[in-house]
């Protein structure tokens, strides 16, 4: 019986939560007597259901009993505002871990679990992983609502500086925030607003790389207009996997910023992206939709071998021109499938998969 029961966990696990992205199943089981008892971490409730009815389903004879401890109804569980530029997501406890994706200045995280300096997180997009406690900042659901409530400007600059003081002398900058973040304006002084961060220290931005919230682009194709304009201001910024900033973008990760500037709440990466809004053909591109990519595959493979896997994302800017993050083409630059262009990318063509159109 126990064999059967470990297999069985370990079907349910490869079957249901296989994303390990976006789910978590630390499930083991022990057998004591007659029965088969779950024990281990989920992110939910749900999740817990989910994993036992599976058992249940497919073992209907065994004796599961669900010990399961979802994450969400932990002794960890809070929430956290981030307070620094941006902070990295990893997916191991430790420095050394890969950069799966970030956190920035005022995003509000979940956090699920605590291990030493560093927590378990499950950023706005449910993308799970490690951040370093450090730049958070430990508050409660209704703090983080009071903070989304009462931000009242969007950083449209790359980066601007903050200072300790009104007068923004070089001496006095602490710091960069970056693109895209949502900032507290309490005061004016001059051509510097007194903005407050989300642990409440009082700093000083120029006033000129803000805007208003009432004034945000809407969900609009001249919204997103509005948006990618900013966004050519960064052409050139270098790519960094996982980021999500002007101090480095990945491929979805600019895509996920562009979109989130208009309401539009995205998964994290390429594969995940191609889920989203209407499929498009090549010959139906049109500007602001997104376009897919298998950039896994050598040139010399791309007739060889037939299946593809979506590895890469980018902004069409017109029907033949687009704009996206690349490592082997040093960032945030501009690509093309029209071979008389400055920025024709030869097997770009072939390496096309779908796009997809978010906006009519």
């Amino acid at each position: 019986m126990y064999p059967l029961a470990v297999e069985l966990v370990e079907w349910v696990r490869r079957e249901h939560f296989a994303d390990e992205r976006m789910t978590l199943a630390e499930v083991q089981v022990v057998q004591a007597h007659d029965e088969l008892r779950l024990k281990g971490a989920v992110l939910d409730h749900h999740a817990a259901e989910l994993f036992v009815s599976a058992l249940r389903r497919h073992a209907p004879g065994l004796n599961w009993h669900d010990e399961l401890m979802p994450l969400i109804a932990g002794p960890d569980y809070g929430w956290a505002l981030v307070t620094q530029a941006v902070c990295d997501l990893r997916r191991e406890p430790a420095m050394h871990s890969e950069r799966i994706s970030q956190a920035v200045f005022g995003e509000a995280i979940e956090v699920l679990r605590c291990h030493d300096d560093w927590v378990f997180v499950r950023l706005p997009d449910d993308y799970l992983g490690w951040m370093h406690a450090g730049p958070l900042w430990r508050c409660n659901a209704t703090q983080v609502e009071a903070w989304r409530q009462h931000s009242t400007h969007l950083l449209t600059r790359p980066t601007l500086p903050c200072y300790g003081t009104a007068a923004g002398q070089p001496e006095h900058q602490l710091g960069l925030l970056p693109f895209g973040s949502l900032l507290k304006v309490e005061d004016e002084h001059g051509p510097f607003y007194q903005v407050r961060f989300p642990n409440q220290l009082v700093r000083w931005v120029p006033g000129a790389g803000l805007l208003s919230l009432k004034h945000r682009p809407p969900a609009t194709l001249p919204g997103l207009h509005t948006v990618i304009g900013w966004l050519e201001t960064m052409i050139g910024v270098p790519y960094l996997w996982g980021g999500r900033t002007p101090f480095g973008y990945d491929c979805s990760g600019v895509v996920q910023t562009v979109y989130g500037l208009l309401g539009i709440r995205l998964p994290r990466d390429a594969d995940q992206q191609a889920l989203v809004g209407t499929a498009i053909s090549f010959e139906a591109i049109q500007w602001g939709d997104l376009l897919f990519f298998d950039t896994g595959l050598r040139d010399g493979e791309l007739n060889t071998i037939p299946e593809r896997c979506i590895t890469h994302v980018g902004l069409a800017l017109h029907d033949s021109e687009f704009l996206h993050a690349s490592f082997s083409h040093g960032g945030l630059v501009r690509g093309s499938f029209d071979d008389h262009s400055p920025w024709f990318l030869p097997s770009y063509r072939h390496r096309f998969i779908t796009a997809r159109r978010l906006l009519a």
